[in-house]
């Protein structure tokens, strides 16, 4: 992916102060910044009483986040998760980026993604010459197709089952499935086609996101040689990956297509024969490979992408991965039953962090640094010598530590192990974070809190439980509005947010997104109404994750408000909140939740709000709406779309199916330094706040290449 912009239009709240270290002295001073966090040096006293410092620190940059990373491979749930899409940032160079805001920027030293024809929607990608995998390997229409094959889900034999998170749990070993099909490739049925270095992308109807719907992901001559390869070495056997947030995802992935709902993340290890058989004789071969795969790669077995036999030469290497790449791109094209099988097996499977610790080859990616140390403390990168893109490193290594304690993220980095630290946002973590020397404090907002309410199962806002009511659908409604109109959005945001970020304000967003027009709202919220009367006391049951000072400060200020039209609103114990609000709508009235941006922002709306939407977790149906949203989601102008997702979210307030409150703070403080002064150690500058709910991080490190 190449490096956007929107990391620098973030509006961070910055204090820089003198250092104390190492006994240096400075004059104490202090500034406010705006959209960049700039720092100030003060002085240049040096000091002879600082502890010695390990020579290669000043090329390695530490950053101490609280999002554990997962897998590489980002068509699935766990290549999803925010601490995978951070390190995919990192490593992973792409046809285009996407800002928080949802700007989407092509890198074109990589390549170009054009519109060629609109009837039907026809999409070419060029493949750029100087595009290449870290193990020096060129990218080819290979990869491309690797992944249509993935995310289109036609080469699919089965519907997948899936557990609570929409990931793939148990499925035949002798079958073709990918699990993992996308919103907008489902739309594309036929293979691509492939001339030269350009793949084109023939869809049967428009989609919104046709710009984002494909890009590189994994390796193709990877993926091959270890599906197809007798000799290449089996996967481990995956572990669960727990959610990070247990009520943070409110959608899911946009995965509409009928033979696959969801991604795999924790598919079956693939467990590679050590005989082959005969090549297939027909394409269309219908039964599963008794004794080894299907003879469509390298006619001899050659050396592992990582150069394990020493006496290999770079041609051998070169001419094996492109063998491999060719026996992807065979099987994809004739419909290899038994190839896809294999190779379906292992691209579920490659990619998650402790495949990628056992098995160099699988840490091949595209970036400007690639991956070379994988473990439960976090991971670390190198300078990719491979990478000719227009962002090369600017460090010679980048550590990304995993540490879930904020407070402790805040003393790593007073103690100068730690360069950057984004901790969870809190009155004391940021008070700490103010206390250190020659730091910048930035603070800023991520996910949209939401408040989304349940129009099913038999709970407090559906019709069916109004039936006394002359007209119960009317009478729902006018609970609905009432309920939100009575949230006091200002004043939760005055309380509970403003002071971990001052300039946080109410939203009315209602699409996914985490950018600066996320912040706008409205200048009228819901129009004020008065709760229906009824029988006896009215209960909204509030799902919500109330660990979390923000949202449980929310809770309070609803249920206050609540109570003053007479409505009693009890939290949602629930052990699992994620399962409970995606299977259980009979367990909740109101779910308070943040809402993330999805990898097809449009797609995912539109799931998230049509009438039996893939992911429309709140039961929400009005034919109109739907009328819009089937528009929106074939529209592929960018313009027009923006449009149709402002006329559904104006639809959807006015129902009073949702209510968006405001962003959730976050917080990323990193190191004021000189490099003058503060000889061994790394300078770092322009550091943005960390948004984790972005699908796309990119961006973020910019500050880490030239």
């Amino acid at each position: 992916m190449g490096t956007g912009s929107a990391g620098r239009r973030a509006e961070p709240h910055v204090r820089v102060r003198a250092s104390r270290r190492g006994g240096r002295g400075r004059l104490v001073g202090r500034a406010v910044a705006g959209p960049v966090a700039l720092t100030l040096a003060l002085g240049t006293l040096a000091a002879c009483t600082s502890d010695p410092v390990d020579p290669a620190r000043a090329g390695t940059v530490v950053v101490s986040v609280d999002l554990p990373f997962a897998s590489l491979n980002g068509g699935t749930a766990a290549g999803r998760a925010p601490g995978s899409v951070l390190v995919r940032g990192l490593v992973q160079s792409g046809f285009t980026t996407r800002a928080p805001d949802g700007t989407v920027t092509v890198d074109e030293s990589f390549g170009t993604v054009e519109k060629v024809a609109d009837e039907p929607l026809t999409v070419r990608y060029t493949i750029a010459p100087t595009a290449r995998w870290s193990d020096g390997v060129p990218v080819t229409p290979a990869d491309l197709l690797l992944e249509w094959a993935a995310r289109s889900g036609q080469l699919d034999e089965v519907v997948p089952e899936l557990d609570a998170d929409g990931v793939v749990a148990t499925t035949p070993d002798d079958v073709v499935l990918f699990g993992a099909a996308s919103a907008a490739l489902a739309r594309a049925s036929s293979v691509p086609t492939v001339d030269d270095a350009t793949v084109t992308v023939v869809y049967d109807t428009p989609v919104a996101d046709w710009q984002v719907a494909l890009d590189v992901n994994l390796p193709a001559h990877v993926v091959g040689r270890l599906a197809l390869d007798p000799d290449a070495p089996a996967l481990p056997t995956p572990t669960a990956t727990s959610s990070t947030d247990g009520d943070a995802a409110t959608t899911g992935p946009a995965a509409t297509a009928p033979a696959t709902t969801g991604p795999a993340a924790t598919a079956p290890a693939t467990t590679v024969p050590a005989t082959t058989v005969p090549a297939a004789t027909e394409p269309s071969s219908t039964g599963p490979p008794t004794t080894g795969p299907a003879t469509t790669g390298p006619a001899t077995t050659g050396p592992a992408a990582d150069g394990a036999e020493g006496d290999a030469t770079d041609a051998d290497v070169a001419a094996q991965a492109e063998a491999w790449a060719q026996a992807v791109v065979t099987a994809v094209r004739e419909q290899d039953r038994a190839a896809l099988t294999r190779i379906s097996q292992v691209w579920r499977a490659a990619g998650r962090s402790a495949d990628v610790a056992a098995d160099p080859s699988l840490t091949t990616t595209t970036g400007p640094y690639v991956l070379a140390r994988v473990d439960t403390t976090g991971v670390e990168v190198v300078r990719n010598e491979h990478y000719d893109g227009v962002a090369p490193a600017a460090y010679d290594r980048v550590r990304v530590r995993v540490d879930l304690d904020p407070l402790a993220q805040i003393d790593a980095l007073a103690a100068d192990e730690v360069d950057v630290a984004a901790p969870l946002s809190t009155a004391d973590v940021l008070a700490a974070a103010e206390k250190l020397d020659d730091v910048t404090v930035g603070t800023g907002g991520d996910a949209v809190l939401q408040l989304a309410l349940q129009e099913a199962g038999g709970g407090v806002f559906d019709p069916a439980s109004h039936a006394s009511a002359p007209d119960p659908a009317a009478a729902a409604a006018a609970l609905r509005t009432a309920f939100l109109a009575g949230v006091p959005r200002e004043g939760l945001v005055a309380d509970a947010v403003r002071p971990l970020w001052a300039r946080a304000q109410v939203s009315n967003v209602v699409a996914a997104q985490v950018g600066t027009a996320a912040t706008v709202a409205a200048p009228d919220g819901p129009e004020a109404g008065t709760a229906p009367t009824s029988d006896g006391p009215l209960t909204v049951r509030v799902l919500t994750n109330t660990a979390d000072p923000v949202r449980a400060a929310a809770l309070e200020h609803v249920t206050a408000a609540a109570a003053d039209m007479g409505l009693e609103v009890v939290p949602v114990d629930a052990p699992d909140r994620a399962q409970t609000l995606r299977t259980r709508p009979e367990d909740w009235d109101a779910a308070l939740v943040p809402v993330a941006q999805e990898d097809l922002p449009v797609a995912a709306f539109v799931a998230r709000w049509r009438s039996g939407g893939a992911t429309n977790v709140t039961g929400h149906a009005d034919p109109a709406l739907d009328a819009v949203l089937d528009e929106l989601a074939a529209q592929p102008d960018a313009a027009a779309a923006a449009d149709g997702l402002a006329t559904a979210s104006d639809s959807l307030l006015a129902w009073g199916a949702v209510l968006p409150v405001v962003r959730t703070p976050v917080l990323t403080v990193a190191a004021a330094r000189d490099a003058g002064t503060d000889e061994g150690l790394p300078v770092v500058a322009a550091v943005p706040v960390l948004e984790p709910a972005a699908a796309d991080l990119t961006w973020w490190w910019d500050w880490t290449r030239r």
